[in-house]
């Protein structure tokens, strides 16, 4: 399913009675999350949908301390690192609920095995998504993609938030070996803004050490 425009909606009311999907609450998105991965490990899903306009802000290359992987975050944003996790923020990053911020998960799980690579996948995903999207959150839309040629499923999130919204994106990447996320939210305006830098910097993500998949790369929605 390709990108739906996100939160088109004035008031919390029109919201839900328009968009039922507003009233899951964020446990239904992790059980059907965590199906969503298996499809993708064991169908090699889809390409995905066509990119969506929209400018970039400028990036620079960023290259994980363990190195995993190499990425493209934007200049002059502030990186934390804590065990698998990435952390990006604004320069001027204030620690509040509606600024935009970036999370990277990264954690081996050492076996091609589906079985074995999805029990772990739910142990460590659900309580890291669990601790930055909270019950308020709903699915506005589900989608599917490549991150550095291998399928991945992504989930907009938005919930209402005074009198705008908080919206985010949730993108897990399937592959043998590792747990890969990738999360941002921030308040509305500001996040519809910066979809288009969240878009090219998964286009620019690359593990330096991985299983080759099979078929062509495709765009990011």
């Amino acid at each position: 399913m390709c990108d739906l425009p996100l939160n088109p909606y004035h008031s919390k009311s029109d919201a839900i009675a328009s968009h039922p999907p507003f009233e899951v609450k964020f446990h239904y998105m992790s059980k059907n999350l965590y199906r969503s991965i298996l499809i993708l490990l064991c169908l090699s899903l889809l390409a995905g949908c066509a990119s969506a306009s929209g400018k970039s802000q400028p990036l620079e290359d960023y290259t994980d301390p363990h190195g995993r992987y190499t990425f493209a975050i934007p200049e002059g944003w502030l990186t934390e690192t804590e065990a698998e996790v990435l952390k990006l923020t604004p320069p001027d990053y204030q620690a509040s609920e509606e600024e935009l911020v970036i999370y990277v998960y990264t954690a081996p799980t050492d076996t091609i095995d589906t079985a074995t690579h999805l029990e772990q996948a739910k142990e460590r995903i659900e309580p890291f998504l669990s601790s930055i999207v909270d019950d308020d959150y709903a699915v506005v839309n589900e989608g599917q993609t490549k991150v550095d040629k291998y399928p991945a499923m992504l989930l907009d999130f938005a919930k209402p938030h005074a009198e705008s919204y908080m919206l985010g994106r949730v993108v897990i990447v399937a592959m043998p070996f590792y747990i890969l996320v990738f999360v941002g939210r921030g308040i509305e305006a500001d996040w519809e803004a910066f979809l288009p830098t969240y878009r090219e910097m998964l286009k620019q993500f690359h593990l330096t050490s991985r299983v080759e998949p099979e078929g062509d790369e495709v765009i990011l929605p």
